[in-house]
């Protein structure tokens, strides 16, 4: 079974921090408004470093979760001054009710959506926040996902992936509630544009890890699935050939019991 490092490690991750950038600013952002600095975060998935300068920026105290090495060591060129360390979201192995706050910008919604949740309010003092993002059910990166399994599964069940089913309001509810209160939930768009198709290809075959990870792994159906992304990206081109098109996403904004007891 691939381990995520695996997975992460299958190409440049480097296309697709740039085109998350946005929300990685926009968390440390909305952070700033519930929790003062100086405060100490855990990001998890931190990636690149994208979204761990940003909360620098702010004041905070970063710890950077980041499990993939060669995404690492980009991340700690980006950020020097975090503490980067080599662990999972699950199992952070930071002390119990360290932080004032956890982030992640589409990083946790990988995670066991049992075990992490547990241990993202383990970590948490009570009263701190967490906010997240994930995909939701809407626009161009829904679409391409069931494009995707069509694909590489054509008889699958259509049942929501775990990583996407965050974007479900009920579901991050449920999975949240047994440590957390205040839990808010804000749908928004991010900017999925292309130039071109073949633009959108290149990201696919060599900026985007899970795309590629895919691929290599689909054995008779691969070039299915990169025919089914050619004509997803077609699908969405307009008369010029670029693609204007938004991709929805989940803000998750959640706020550590401070009963203690759980």
């Amino acid at each position: 079974m691939a381990s995520p490092s695996d997975i992460w490690s299958a190409c440049d991750y480097a296309p697709t921090a740039a085109r998350l950038q946005p929300v990685s600013a926009l968390v440390a952002t909305q952070l700033a408004q519930f929790v003062e600095s100086p405060a100490t975060v855990a990001d998890i998935g931190s990636g690149h470093g994208e979204g761990v300068a940003a909360l620098l920026a702010q004041g905070y105290t970063v710890t950077a979760i980041e499990p993939t090495g060669r995404i690492r060591e980009s991340g700690q060129k980006h950020a020097p001054e975090a503490t980067w360390i080599d662990t999972f979201g699950e199992a952070t192995g930071l002390e119990t009710a360290s932080g004032d706050a956890v982030t992640s910008t589409f990083g946790t919604m990988f995670c066991d959506p049992t075990k992490g949740p547990a241990e993202w309010a383990r970590i948490l003092r009570p009263g701190g926040m967490l906010m997240m993002t994930a995909w939701n059910q809407e626009g161009f990166l829904a679409t391409m996902t069931d494009a995707m399994n069509d694909a590489i599964a054509p008889d699958r069940s259509t049942q929501t992936p775990p990583h996407m089913a965050w974007g479900v309001d009920d579901v991050a509810h449920e999975r949240l509630s047994p440590w957390f209160d205040h839990i808010s939930i804000e749908h928004l768009d991010l900017d999925w544009s292309f130039e071109s198709v073949e633009e959108g290809m290149q990201l696919y075959r060599g900026g985007s890890p899970t795309h590629a990870w895919m691929a290599d792994h689909a054995g008779t159906r691969r070039e299915a699935l990169w025919t089914a992304l050619r004509d997803h990206l077609e699908a969405h081109a307009d008369d010029s050939g670029r693609i204007h098109s938004t991709t929805g996403y989940a803000l998750v904004t959640a706020q550590r019991r401070r009963d203690t007891g759980r």
